[in-house]
């Protein structure tokens, strides 16, 4: 049975900058962990390195959370948010859904892996910040295929309902990360994993990092590539699959 969402855990606001932001700020000033804050619309919506992501009522629901914990090891924390977000909306009767490395959550659309979803984690002091947005509908961004979970999904539920069953995800998904890490989980992630065994190519900042065959993940989340020097290991970059191996 999911545990119910407490009104009192969750700070709804009509617009902010970004929810990471404000609810880092928060945390500073003495948050207690379980807090969630969610934006109708975000004015500064960030996600990796920077990029904007875009938020309003009718297109999404974009929120973050906060945990605590003091020497916990982060690495793949973001695939195991990842998988959480797809286990929650799978059971919400989602369909078509995979995973990217390292953050994304991707939905099968017109025969392209489009994304449906990104996750940025950012930590200060033993709080760690989780932000998600998930889209309802698809954003129009000319240099991304995007889609919503109306792709995917016959009937949404209200937004608070979805946002009390991710939030459920994201609590279990938690204790079992501060308990063993990620490595219990990666054998469900890289089942999901949208690009495993094939060809891809690693970029960082319009630069190839490496090409070779996608092993999927090591037990800390690092991502493991078979290149021509051999099976490599890599942190951080964007992750594409090669023209033509789609």
């Amino acid at each position: 049975m999911m545990t119910p969402l407490h009104p009192e855990r969750v700070e709804w606001r009509a617009e902010c900058a970004s929810t990471n932001t404000l609810l880092r700020e928060q945390a500073e000033a003495g948050a207690p962990a379980g807090k969630a804050l969610v934006a109708d619309r975000q004015t500064a919506g960030r996600g990796r390195h920077g990029r904007v992501w875009q938020s309003s009522p009718k297109e999404s629901l974009t929120f973050s959370v906060l945990f605590r914990g003091k020497g916990i090891a982060l690495s793949g924390l973001s695939l195991a948010v990842g998988l959480a977000l797809l286990r929650a909306l799978e059971k919400q009767g989602a369909q078509n859904l995979s995973l990217k490395w390292p953050n994304d959550l991707l939905c099968r659309k017109n025969g392209t892996d489009a994304k449906l979803a990104g996750i940025l984690i950012e930590c200060a002091g033993d709080a760690v910040i989780i932000g998600i947005g998930l889209n309802l509908e698809a954003p129009d961004l000319p240099e991304q295929t995007t889609a919503g979970l109306f792709d995917c999904l016959e009937t949404l539920p209200e937004r608070p309902a979805l946002l009390a069953a991710i939030i459920h995800e994201l609590d279990s998904i938690w204790v079992d990360f501060v308990a063993r890490g990620f490595a219990p989980l990666r054998a469900d992630w890289q089942a999901r994993h949208v690009w495993q065994g094939k060809f891809v190519r690693l970029m960082e900042d319009k630069r190839v990092l490496a090409e070779g065959i996608c092993r999927g993940v090591d037990d800390n989340g690092a991502l493991c590539l078979v290149t021509n020097e051999g099976e490599q290991t890599f942190w951080a970059g964007d992750l594409s699959l090669r023209a033509g191996d789609a």
